[in-house]
């Protein structure tokens, strides 16, 4: 059997600003603060990572205002060399708690079971499993 080859990565206080939507509220000028902590293990019969991120934002909203709140976001990978025993998680947490959207909270939840192609992409038509659940409340 092979040796596990783990490698774990540590971002503290990274900054990030883009433009895209701020779920449940519009899209805008978007600027995360964040810690995130990624983990990788490979060895000859298969492939695991997972990450967690967590942070706050800010925007400014394309129709005025702004919007700031807290974030974490959560995922991982696991596959066979082959890329025919895959699986993969994400979730994704979202509160804004001033401005724009103020007390809106966005979950979502996703899943996939099944093949991937080369890219490591998720074949869907031959998914075992797959959903993605997404709640505004």
């Amino acid at each position: 059997m092979a040796a596990a080859n783990p490698v774990t990565t540590h971002e503290h206080n990274a900054t990030e600003t883009f433009h895209d939507q701020v779920p449940c509220i519009g899209t805008g000028e978007i600027t995360i603060t964040y810690n995130e902590v990624d983990h990788t293990t490979e060895n000859a019969n298969s492939f695991h990572t997972t990450f967690t991120q967590t942070g706050t934002f800010s925007a400014v909203m394309d129709q005025g205002g702004t919007s700031s709140g807290r974030f974490t976001n959560w995922g991982n990978f696991n596959t066979d060399t082959s890329g025919q025993q895959a699986n993969g998680t994400f979730i994704f947490s979202l509160t804004v708690k001033s401005g724009v959207g103020a007390g809106t909270h966005f979950n979502e939840n996703a899943h996939f079971t099944g093949p991937v192609d080369a890219d490591g992409n998720p074949d869907f038509s031959l998914a075992k499993v797959a959903f993605d659940n997404v709640r505004c409340h």
